[in-house]
């Protein structure tokens, strides 16, 4: 939260914090993911700056995105952020789809998913601890398919985005809705690698993320 001497506010904080969604992977050189427009939009919605934090790591599970914000600089950029978005359990799907190819065992989709659960719960347990009783608002993204040419893991997607529409179920939560928006467009949304967004696909994700509102946060503002 940031304020002027007169305690007026003149600016917000965000903080991004996730895998290589929010590491913009799969985005142009000039585009930076979902991340560059959505802070476009959310500067036009309260005519203020924002001082952004960006936390993504290529790669990442939920369990390290988890473990991430035990790092000082992290736990400082929660504390002054009234934004926090979070990109996580793509990774989980991705290695659980890759055990299923060679074992053939949808236990491994079951472990996944329980261990994503508890990851997320926990991140947002530490994330509501280290904010106390500072308002902010937390904003998710749901998972897309990749793995549309594997039969049945659109079934195991479905269920990702359950838990993660479940955990963020809160009064200052709320999930944007990208299978739908990917669904049946993966060539035209994903980039060369089959895997992440391109830049029209993290153009979509931003106004998705826009689209969800900002909880109040414009009284505070203004």
């Amino acid at each position: 939260m940031y304020t002027s001497i007169s305690g007026k506010r003149r600016a917000l904080g965000y903080c991004a914090l996730g895998d290589s969604l929010t590491a913009a992977v799969g985005s142009s050189y000039f585009m930076y993911g979902f991340i560059t427009r959505y802070l476009y939009l959310t500067r036009q919605a309260f005519s203020v700056p924002i001082f952004p934090n960006l936390f993504g790591k290529s790669g990442a599970t939920s369990l390290e995105i988890a473990k991430s914000v035990q790092f000082p600089v992290i736990r400082e950029a929660i504390k002054h952020a009234d934004i926090i978005t979070i990109t996580a359990g793509g990774n989980d799907l991705i290695h659980a789809a890759k055990a299923f190819l060679k074992t053939k065992n949808q236990q491994e989709f079951m472990k996944a998913l329980d261990h994503c659960h508890v990851n997320i719960q926990q991140l947002l347990h530490e994330i509501d601890y280290i904010k106390g009783r500072d308002p902010y608002i937390i904003r998710a993204l749901n998972l897309y398919n990749p793995f549309t040419s594997i039969s049945g893991t659109d079934q195991w997607v479905t269920a990702f985005n359950r838990n993660i529409e479940g955990l963020l179920s809160r009064k200052n939560g709320r999930v944007a809705d990208i299978h739908s928006l990917f669904f049946g467009k993966e060539k035209e949304l994903l980039a060369g690698d089959h895997f992440h967004p391109n830049d029209k696909g993290y153009i979509i994700i931003a106004n998705a993320l826009h689209g969800l509102g900002y909880g109040g946060l414009e009284k505070m503002v203004n």
